[in-house]
C-alpha cells in the first residue's frame, strides 16, 4: 500500500487533475503576446506528468528494463494527450487543438529523453 501511494497514487490524481480541468467550460488562458502561454503551459504540465507516469511505471518493472520504461512511458503519454484533447473537445466552449497535443508529446518526450540521459550517464564504465 505504501508503494501505490508513493509512486502511482501521484499519477493517478495527476491524471484526474488533467482531465478536471480539461471539463471546466469556457476555460481560456490568459491572452499574454511574448509567448504562447498556452503552449508553455501544456509542455509544462506534461513534462510534470511524464516524470510521475515514469517514475510509477518503473516502480512496477526491473531497473534493467528502463528502455522498456522510457517507450511505455512515452507511449502512455501520447495516447493520454490525445484522449485528453477528444475529451476536452466534447466540453461546450472548449476546442481542441493539435498544437497542444504536440505540446504536450513534447513536453512528455523531453522529460522522457532526459530522464534517459541521465540513467545512461549513472551506469557504471560512464564518466559521470
Amino acid at each position: 500500500m505504501k508503494r501505490f501511494l508513493i509512486y502511482h497514487l501521484p499519477a493517478i490524481l495527476y491524471a484526474a487533475l488533467i482531465i478536471y480541468v480539461s471539463s471546466i467550460k469556457n476555460l481560456s488562458p490568459p491572452d499574454i503576446s511574448l509567448f504562447k502561454y498556452d503552449k508553455l503551459i501544456h509542455f509544462l504540465e506534461y513534462a510534470i506528468f511524464a516524470f510521475l507516469v515514469f517514475r510509477s511505471f518503473r516502480n512496477l518493472m526491473p531497473p534493467e528494463r528502463f528502455k522498456y520504461v522510457a517507450y511505455l512511458s512515452v507511449l502512455f503519454l501520447v495516447v493520454f494527450a490525445v484522449f485528453d484533447e477528444y475529451f476536452q473537445s466534447k466540453i461546450p466552449g472548449r476546442q481542441s487543438d493539435i498544437l497542444d497535443v504536440i505540446s504536450d508529446i513534447l513536453g512528455g518526450f523531453l522529460l522522457i529523453l532526459i530522464l534517459h540521459f541521465r540513467h545512461k550517464k549513472s551506469l557504471p564504465g560512464r564518466s559521470k
